[in-house]
C-alpha cells in the first residue's frame, strides 16, 4: 500500500527492522502500486527483490522468508509449481546473500 513502492520499501523494512518488528515475510513482487497493482513472480515485477533481500540481512533479520500469493499457470491443477519456482528464486537469493554478505544468513 504505498504510492511508489519501489522507491518506499527498503525504508520501510529499515524502520520496521531496526525495531525488531519483521517476524516473517512474505516475498512477492508486484507490477503497481496503491491500489492498483498486479502480484507477479519474483522476477518479473517493479520491485528490486535483491535490493530489499540485502536490507533484510542489514537489520538483521533472521526469520522466515515465504512465498506470499503467487501468480496461476494455466493448465496446472494447482499452485505447486508457482510455489516451487518462488521458493527456488528465495532460495537462490538467500545463497548469494551468505556469499556476498558472511555471516548475514543461516541456510
Amino acid at each position: 500500500m504505498m504510492d511508489d513502492p519501489r522507491a518506499e520499501i527498503n525504508d520501510a523494512i529499515r524502520w520496521f527492522g531496526e525495531r525488531g518488528k519483521l517476524f516473517n515475510i512474505h516475498y512477492r513482487n508486484i507490477k503497481g502500486r496503491k491500489l492498483s497493482f498486479m502480484e507477479t513472480f519474483p522476477d518479473e515485477g517493479d520491485m528490486d527483490m535483491w535490493g530489499a533481500m540485502k536490507v533484510l540481512a542489514e537489520v538483521g533479520y533472521k526469520y522466515m522468508v515465504m512465498p506470499d500469493h503467487v501468480p496461476h499457470l494455466s493448465g496446472t491443477p494447482n499452485d505447486a509449481v508457482a510455489f516451487s519456482y518462488c521458493f527456488g528464486y528465495i532460495r537462490a537469493q538467500l545463497q548469494m546473500l551468505a556469499e556476498t554478505h558472511p555471516g548475514s544468513v543461516e541456510l
